[in-house]
């Protein structure tokens, strides 16, 4: 049985774009326009083709291409903190909270 995914774009609408660790463009929102989207097989992955951009690929259990910049740049801000948080632990391996004192 195939899995739906739900896409709230279509072609020709400009969006913006979490591009993976992998690439340059990873750390800032980018803004695309829509021009082509390809549902990959029986999956909730779909290849989303851009007139101005490398293609992605987009799904319901990890998005990427978003319909606000902001939206898009909350993502790409949880997605590194997920990704550094198993490396910030202190010595020891214990996890502490950082306390001000004035």
């Amino acid at each position: 049985m195939a899995t739906a995914i739900s896409i709230g774009f279509s072609v020709g609408d400009v969006v913006y774009v979490a591009y993976p660790i992998t690439t340059s463009d990873y750390f800032t929102p980018k803004s695309r326009t829509v021009s082509k989207i390809s549902v990959i097989g029986a999956s909730d992955v779909a290849v989303i083709s851009f007139s101005n951009g490398n293609q992605v690929n987009h799904s319901t259990a990890t998005p990427t291409v978003y319909l606000t910049e902001a939206l898009c740049a909350t993502a790409i801000i949880t997605d590194v903190i997920s990704r550094s948080a198993a490396t910030v632990v202190l010595e020891g391996g214990a996890n502490t909270t950082l306390v001000r004192t004035t």
